[in-house]
């Protein structure tokens, strides 16, 4: 059990420090230091979407593509 707790500890300092980060054109969610490489306390929208950052954690979330591709029938000949 104190093995696992200093597992943890570990990986939540290492977090702290190196920040991170997961998105995939989805709403991106950073925390720890590289949260705060821009503001320490920001919101902001734009066109690309809505954000706000707080101390150590950086929040954005892209507004929709709503373009339809593909859609097209293909020619007889």
């Amino acid at each position: 059990m104190k093995k696992l707790n200093k597992l943890a500890i570990t990986g939540a300092i290492f977090v702290f420090f190196t920040g991170c980060a997961v998105t995939n054109k989805l709403p991106s969610v950073t925390v720890g230091g590289k949260a705060n490489k821009d503001a320490v306390l920001d919101a902001h929208l734009n066109k690309d979407g809505i954000g706000v950052t707080v101390p150590l954690i950086d929040v954005s979330v892209p507004f929709p593509d709503l373009t339809v591709a593909g859609n097209e029938k293909k020619k007889k000949k």
